[in-house]
């Protein structure tokens, strides 16, 4: 029998996963949030009998598989409470889609309950979105051994795909996500800041970047980053460089930090690739060492 899954959490993540695994033939047999408008709309969204949203918790003893699709933070207090005091059957899985937090903060000792985090590997604006993105998603499975084969069945009716994490390894494949995803966010937004003093209504800042960061998407695909990296460093073009550092600083103060860190991890990866000669690489560090000295 196809194990039941019950859902408590149903934000972007949660009813994403969810409407995969209806689709894929699980049974959705509880949606549970605080709020009881947004349990019944995550539900209208999955497609699973409306009589599924609650927001009475003892309904989450229904399913097989327990979702967690919280904040980090709520994750153990919720594991604890659907322990504790809703006594869920022994052998039920408990799954949440932390990046940075082991599958062992939902641990609870004699519950006889199982642990494992799966984790998508996917920015979750919209779902939408995320709902079709999921497909070949890379997912981190981490959590009791026993359970990673349920995981993998998961991942895959999903349409994700796994791979294994050890628990010690979360938090610097956690901070690689953020920066791969997070930090390509604020740095959209600098550039757009930056063209809009150039006299660029804000919205068309915008639309004129996504060509060339749809390029740079497209370059990282076919190739590894020391060979997509195009840009004044990799041609040791220093003059272009220091006219960038003056603009910054006059223009937008507040930016030249982020350009200058930015800037040395540019000259590492240009050097590493064999591209950057070692002498313009040295003059290169020089300026933005100085530069920051002098702010």
């Amino acid at each position: 029998m196809t194990a039941r899954i019950a859902l408590i959490g149903p934000g972007c993540v949660g009813t994403a996963v969810c409407k995969r695994l209806q689709k894929a033939g699980y049974p959705i047999v509880a949606v549970i949030s605080r709020n009881q408008q947004r349990a019944e709309d995550a539900v209208s969204f999955i497609g699973c009998d409306p009589a599924t949203a609650s927001t009475d918790l003892g309904q989450a003893k229904e399913g097989d598989i327990l979702l967690l699709a919280l904040p980090d933070d709520k994750l153990a207090p919720m594991a604890e409470q659907l322990q504790n005091d809703i006594e869920l059957a022994a052998g039920t899985t408990l799954v949440h889609f932390s990046g940075l937090q082991p599958a062992s903060v939902m641990s609870v000792e004699g519950s006889g309950c199982r642990v494992v985090s799966i984790h998508p590997l996917l920015s979750f604006a919209d779902r939408e979105m995320a709902t079709k993105r999921l497909t070949d998603c890379p997912c981190a499975l981490e959590g009791e051994q026993a359970v990673i084969p349920q995981a993998q069945e998961l991942t895959a009716a999903i349409g994700g795909k796994a791979f294994q994490l050890p628990a010690e390894a979360k938090a610097l494949y956690h901070s690689a996500a953020c920066i791969a995803s997070n930090y390509l966010v604020t740095i959209t937004a600098s550039a757009r800041d930056l063209l809009v003093k150039c006299g660029i209504d804000k919205q068309q800042a915008r639309e004129l970047l996504i060509p060339i960061q749809q390029a740079t998407c497209e370059n990282l695909t076919h190739h590894n980053p020391e060979d997509a990296l195009t840009g004044p460093i990799v041609r040791g073009d220093i003059g272009t460089v220091g006219c960038h550092i003056s603009t910054i600083k006059e223009k937008h103060p507040e930016l030249l930090d982020m350009y200058l860190c930015l800037g040395k991890q540019t000259i590492e990866l240009a050097t590493s690739s064999g591209r950057l000669q070692k002498e313009q690489a040295k003059r290169l560090r020089q300026l933005l060492e100085n530069t920051k000295d002098d702010g």
